[in-house]
């Protein structure tokens, strides 16, 4: 399934700090999109059953481990007015997250879907309008995305690109809601593993830079995960609430 790109909205805004502030918002969001993600496929796929008994696809087969949809699209520039990612340097973190020279549109969930699976599911939503939104809505997070540093999209966020790749499949084959704590708790540890072992892994090569990025996703995941459940479980209310007739909130959350 080709990339479908789509460009950033022109009332949208990119909010100034510092990179080290910009990337505790990244690490957070990164979660809570997953798990959206995850969800809104889930119960695109139930949805679906419902309405078109032929078309059963099981949620773990309709994504993919690569992003198949974004939002916006990098930046590059030889101004000497934009700063260059210096990966050796602890201070880099206190840089400017709007004025770096090579950006990328960092993807927070970074998964797709399906081709074939995908095709199934669109064809059979029947016009049904909680099949439609929520189709929307996986396309829209599988999208979205953030201006950051093109040396951290490549470095510590693909850390974390390949944990949403090995999760989402674990999750959505559990046959248990995928918005839990346990889930959440889960999350959390894989990716302080994740993010140590490459941290560690920069420490040898003496990319203090990188380290130092490394340490601000680490500090997301140290804080117990409370305000990013709390996220999660009002938008699966919300969402459930607003559906209530197609989605019932015991089969996608579980405290």
């Amino acid at each position: 399934m080709p990339r479908e790109h789509s460009a950033a909205s022109p009332s949208g805004i990119n909010i100034s700090g510092t990179i080290g502030n910009a990337l505790l918002m990244h690490a957070r969001e990164r979660a809570v999109h997953f798990f959206m993600f995850v969800f809104a496929l889930d119960a695109l796929c139930r949805r679906v059953a419902v309405l078109n008994p032929g078309v059963t696809i099981a949620a773990a087969d309709a994504f993919r481990v690569a992003a198949t949809h974004q939002v916006d699209s990098g930046f590059r520039s030889k101004d000497p007015v934009h700063w260059g990612f210096d990966e050796d340097d602890p201070q880099v973190v206190l840089n400017s997250s709007t004025s770096c020279r090579n950006t990328d549109a960092a993807h927070f969930c970074n998964l797709g879907l399906e081709a074939v699976a995908w095709a199934r599911l669109a064809a059979g939503h029947g016009g049904d309008i909680h099949a439609f939104d929520l189709i929307e809505m996986v396309k829209r997070l599988a999208g979205n995305t953030k201006q950051m540093p093109q040396r951290i999209n490549i470095g510590p966020d693909r850390v974390i690109d390949v944990l949403h790749g090995e999760l989402a499949g674990v999750f959505l084959g559990a046959g248990k809601p995928v918005v839990s704590r346990a889930n959440l708790n889960a999350y959390l540890a894989a990716a302080t593993a994740a993010m140590s072992d490459y941290k560690a892994e920069q420490l040898r090569l003496k990319r203090l830079g990188l380290a130092a990025c490394c340490d601000v996703y680490l500090d997301v995941y140290a804080n117990g995960g409370d305000d990013i459940w709390m996220t999660l479980t009002g938008y699966v209310w919300a969402e459930c609430g607003a559906r209530r007739d197609a989605l019932a909130v015991a089969d996608y959350l579980d405290w």
